[in-house]
């Protein structure tokens, strides 16, 4: 096999096969006995085949010594053969999509590896197992489902491609039978996308494969040759809209490669099966952009999660919809300007010797590097004036963004601080607060979470927790919560922060804005947009002219309301905000900035839905040409307002289209 990534080698499990079983043996650490190294084993027997594939075989194996019970001791291993007669298959990239996609933070779209091992002459992935089984056996022993429910499983497709396609990877197999179920009564149906056996990492800048990969009945028509090539992502499109036809109605698309040859149109597309099934309108418009012949033209799976048939889904959601969705990313998971820089006051301005404030110091444009080191020498005893001077330092490095060398530095700090100060003093806290903020500056959200609930545990037991302190720590977690997608606990840690600081300073607090502002977009991300709507409000209301001010961090939280409103199909109101914030934003940030265009194309999509097309198409090439040039043509966001700018254009010529 290839050489392989060290990510997939930290996925590789050890291995020995014994005639009735398979052994693994692994080296760890035992918290429970105090052993900093421990070997254990684990032995697998193999119970019955359970499915198979062009690459291999699926077989049921259950652990039958070890540690693990219960649900844990069943396994899915599939056994693909090295030497298959298919041809050579590059499995580096089958199990760096499984190792990538197995991660934590995707557990709720993709089916989990446990990690691979090989054999003489086999590959081996061990995978979790789903009882129930996969969604071609459900449909072929159910009638056509409903559409609210077909909606729920295209959405559920969505996100996780959504994240395959967000991370350079294609399925190249979208099919019923790659597609897994973890629960399914009515309102509660829970699928998982599976079998990355011929997934492939897409390379910017290289060529399109010429091999037919995956099962004919789902092939896009470039993959027949019947149009030119695009994106291996638009395959992935076309395969789900033949998925979610197939659902709605228990009828192919098209009955032969006649009819899918001469598909040419979008007003070819036979929508005479749906209709005869009761689909909505809105619902033929979604199957149809999914399976645009020109598969330049079709939908984007980030575009498709805001269709209005998709989003027309939350209004019937049960709190199990909801649940799934809490971890959904819809925008940016890099913090942006607004949200990495809305601190607070105590720890993020002064340097206490237990007085309430200090001046604010206006930092150099740069500090020595010996200053820096000189913190990273141990030195006995430093006094506290010594640590008050390199603390303030250390805080000149976040202002320059130099968070790595920021986050040594106090940690250096720290380690002083709680030698001379103790680890319960308000700087010593402050210290670690401030490790926190360089990790959080960093995307390294698990390190900062992990920092802010030390920093809440501590200055809870010596502050208490009615103060600002208090209320610092709780934003720190809560933001670090918010960038890895789960927003459930972002919000109760947002709504305990803004009842901290009303209890004690009344609801006209600075900080109050911001704080309903974070409950709101946790709210905003759970689908919950009338919730978030009124939480925006109130933050405008007491941002104290929001609109009206020149600082464009105070214009996120309009944009979030904007979005909101929108969500809930009042566009006209939606087409208000937007024309306010962008004029704001063109004269504070320009009109060439990335969050100007963001705004604008907000703005053209409210007056698309309110069948100002000519006016849309209008803001929309505008928007394009602008992205274009700023972001680049192939730019995702660009590409996304080109097919809106395409629909506009289509609308004011008179062409039926679907909405964007």
């Amino acid at each position: 096999m290839a050489r392989v990534s060290d990510l997939i080698l930290d996925s590789k499990l050890g291995a020995n096969f014994l005639p009735d079983c398979t052994v693994h043996t692994f080296q760890e650490s035992d918290p429970n006995s105090r052993q900093r190294l421990v070997t254990r084993t684990e032995h697998w027997r193999r119970q019955r085949k359970i499915g198979g594939g062009g690459f291999g075989t699926v077989w049921l194996e259950t652990c039958t010594r070890g540690s693990r019970t219960g649900p844990a001791a069943v396994r899915a291993v599939k056994q693909i053969d090295l030497d298959s007669r298919l041809g050579k298959i590059d499995y580096n990239r089958e199990l760096e999509a499984i190792a990538k996609f197995s991660h934590a933070r995707y557990k709720r779209c993709f089916v989990k590896s446990f990690g691979w091992y090989e054999g003489p002459s086999q590959l081996f992935i061990a995978m979790e197992y789903l009882e129930i089984g996969d969604l071609f056996t459900y449909l072929h022993q159910t009638p056509p489902l409903p559409e609210t429910e077909a909606k729920d499983i295209a959405y559920q497709i969505l996100d996780g491609l959504g994240m395959m396609h967000q991370n350079s990877f294609a399925h190249r197999d979208l099919k019923p039978q790659n597609i897994l179920i973890k629960s399914h009564s009515p309102h509660e149906r829970w699928i998982k996308l599976a079998d990355f056996g011929i997934t492939k990492r897409i390379e910017e800048g290289r060529g399109q494969s010429t091999t037919i990969k995956g099962t004919p009945r789902y092939f896009a028509p470039e993959v027949w040759g019947f149009v030119k090539r695009d994106t291996a992502y638009a395959t992935d499109i076309w395969a789900l809209g033949e998925i979610i036809f197939e659902i709605l109605t228990k009828r192919p698309t098209f009955a032969n490669l006649g009819s899918l040859a001469g598909y040419k149109r979008p007003e070819q597309f036979p929508i005479n099966l749906l209709t005869d099934a009761n689909v909505s309108r809105e619902g033929i418009d979604f199957v149809i952009s999914l399976m645009h012949p020109d598969p330049k033209d079709r939908i984007t799976a980030v575009s498709a999660l805001s269709d209005i048939w998709i989003n027309s889904l939350v209004a019937g959601s049960s709190s199990a919809f909801t649940e799934r969705q809490k971890n959904k990313p819809q925008f940016s998971q890099s913090p942006s300007v607004a949200e990495s820089t809305e601190d607070f006051a105590s720890w993020n301005t002064r340097y206490s010797s237990d007085e309430e404030r200090t001046a604010v110091i206006t930092p150099p444009s740069s500090i020595p590097q010996d200053a820096i080191e000189a913190t990273q020498k141990p030195t006995a005893n430093p006094s506290p004036a010594k640590l008050k001077e390199q603390f303030e330092m250390a805080r000149t490095l976040c202002e320059n963004d130099q968070f790595q060398e920021a986050e040594t530095m106090f940690r250096q700090i720290h380690a002083m601080q709680e030698k001379v100060l103790g680890q319960y003093h308000l700087n010593t806290l402050g210290s670690l607060y401030w490790i926190g903020q360089c990790l959080y500056r960093q995307q390294r959200y698990d390190d900062g979470e992990a920092v802010a609930r030390q920093v809440l545990q501590k200055t809870e037991k010596a502050r208490g927790p009615k103060s600002l302190p208090m209320v610092e720590a709780l934003s720190l977690l809560g933001r670090c919560l918010y960038f890895q997608r789960r927003y459930n606990e972002t919000e109760s840690l947002y709504r305990r922060a803004h009842s901290e600081i009303e209890k004690e300073f009344g609801p006209d607090h600075e900080e109050t804005p911001i704080l309903l502002a974070w409950i709101g977009k946790a709210l905003y991300h759970q689908y919950l947009f009338s919730e978030a709507e009124t939480l925006f409000r109130q933050a405008v209301q007491r941002g104290k002219k929001i609109l009206d001010s020149g600082d464009p961090l105070n214009l996120d939280t309009p944009f979030f309301l904007g979005q909101s409103v929108y969500r809930q199909r009042r566009y006209k109101e939606a087409e208000t905000i937007f024309g306010q914030i962008m004029l704001r934003l063109q004269d504070v940030l320009g009109p060439d900035h990335e969050e100007t265009l963001d705004n604008m194309q907000w703005l053209g999509k409210s007056l698309y839905h309110q069948r100002r097309y000519g006016e849309a198409d209008i803001i929309f090439q505008e928007t394009l040409e602008r992205q274009e040039r700023v972001l680049g043509k192939d730019h995702e966001k660009t590409c996304q307002t080109r097919n809106l700018a395409e629909k506009a254009h289509r609308k004011v010529m008179g062409l039926a289209e679907g909405r964007p």
